[in-house]
């Protein structure tokens, strides 16, 4: 009898997400502060030294409430926004520059 070996691929989802203040103005959506920090380098062109360092880096709670939008009345919480937007990529979800 034979055994095969199987290799099981971590499966992610939308508890995993988490939000990293990468910078001044915008926190970004994502599994990891790493693959925060690439995508949003890949988005903007800045590098490293550009943000905050990795130790600076803080993870938003999802419970704190931030406004819709610009033009936009009322609050969300930052978990609603995963909620409502998250589609499996990193993504801005607060953001201060308008």
């Amino acid at each position: 009898m034979s055994y095969q070996e199987v290799e099981v691929a971590e499966v992610k989802g939308l508890n995993d997400v988490k939000v990293f203040q990468l910078c001044e103005c915008d926190a970004v959506a994502a599994y990891s502060l790493e693959e925060a920090r690439e995508w949003y380098k890949n988005l903007t062109g800045l590098e490293d030294d550009e943000l905050y360092k990795l130790s600076e880096v803080s993870e938003v709670s999802l419970d704190m409430k931030v406004r819709k939008g610009e033009e936009v009345e009322g609050m969300i919480t930052v978990g609603q926004i995963i909620q409502d937007y998250w589609n499996g990529e990193p993504f801005i979800a607060v953001t201060n520059l308008y």
